[in-house]
Order: C-alpha cells, then structure tokens, then sequence
C-alpha cells in the first residue's frame, strides 16, 4: 500500500472506537515531499533538505462527510497546498518527488510524529530554482473503509 494512514494512527483510531484514550496528539498537520515511500512508520522518508527554501507545508482539511455503508470516510485537502518557487534545486538531476508524508509537526520525522503517507500520481523533480509544486484543493486525499 502506498496510500494511507500510518500504524500509529490506524491504532489511535482503534482506541477511540473501543473508549481507550488516544495518546496521540493530533495537531496541525504538516506535508513534506519524498523522493521515496515512507513506508508505514515514516522511516524510509527522503525529504529534501532546506536547500532552495524547502520546508514541510501546513494542511487543512475537509470534513468528512458521512459516507454510505460500507464506503469510505473521505478526507482531502481544504487548501492548496504549495512548495516553491524553489530557489535552487530539491531533487537531485531526473529523481522525482513521488510521496507526500504527513506528519503532526513541522520538521520532527519519528513514528510518533507520522500521520501517514500519499503516492504524487504525476512525481516531478525540483532540479532547478523556480519550480513550483502545488497540490491542488481536494488533490490530497485520506480515507478510512469498513473492512
């Protein structure tokens, strides 16, 4: 799975369905770029560095509407969320960025930190300064499905 909520939170929504208290603090969500998946505890993230101005962007979300049985609850992006114009290069020369890794803090990168992770459909690389990457309203989407 490339797409999806992390295991840390998977098992937070499992306590508070069973009345067990969370333990985990969700606070402003924050995007970062990858050259890599995250895999489900955010570790095999490959962020850029700050080179050329790059820096994880804040989310806001939509609210999931009620879904039908069975289908799922359907999260996305209430804003654009943007990365640029870079002011030299985030990828090195063809290496695109292909994931997005969410996280409950701006630059702390621990499993305790990760929310979860989202596969870009059209990677792009930031070989050069004034790209920009932008995910539009709506682009980034999380959901969660009756098994």
């Amino acid at each position: 799975m490339a797409t999806g909520w992390g295991r840390e939170v998977r098992r937070a929504f499992q306590n508070v369905a069973v009345g067990i208290a969370a333990g985990k603090t969700f606070t402003t969500p924050f995007a970062s770029l990858s050259t890599a998946n995250p895999n489900d505890d955010g570790q095999s993230n490959a962020e850029p560095t700050s080179t050329g101005g790059y820096a994880a962007q804040a989310i806001t979300w939509t609210a999931p509407p009620l879904p039908a049985n069975d289908a799922a609850a359907v999260a996305g992006n209430s804003a654009a969320i943007s990365w640029g114009p870079s002011g030299a290069a985030y990828s090195t020369g063809a290496t695109a960025l292909n994931h997005v890794g969410i996280w409950n803090h701006v630059t702390t990168r621990t499993e305790a930190a990760f929310l979860g992770r989202a596969a870009i459909s059209v990677p792009q690389a930031v070989n050069a300064a004034g790209i920009t990457l932008t995910i539009a309203i709506g682009g980034l989407v999380m959901n969660c499905i009756s098994a």
